[in-house]
């Protein structure tokens, strides 16, 4: 079976670099807005919910966004590698 594979190297490449820079701008986000929470609360806004809604994020910054960061992170990375990959099968052709 034949099977024609046509990729845009450079593109695709360059899809996966700007993958990696949103990956970072989110990452620094994450870390401003978690900042942000910690020096505001209770310091400035002392309530039940406050404080629940403090509770909620730390456990969300510490699980959720990590995981959800390396899922963009290898969703990069595996791009790349289909990239390299396409690339040196149709070199070896």
């Amino acid at each position: 079976m034949s099977m024609n594979v046509t990729i845009r190297e450079g593109a695709a490449l360059e899809d996966a670099k700007e993958i990696d820079e949103i990956v970072q701008k989110i990452q620094s986000s994450m870390a401003i807005l978690d900042g942000a929470f910690k020096r505001n609360i209770p310091e400035g806004i002392d309530t039940n919910w406050s404080r629940e809604l403090l509770s909620k994020w730390e456990s969300y910054y510490k699980k959720d966004i990590p995981m959800a960061i390396e899922d963009m992170r290898l969703s990069a990375s595996n791009l790349k590698m289909a990239v390299e990959n396409v690339v040196e099968y149709s070199n070896n052709k």
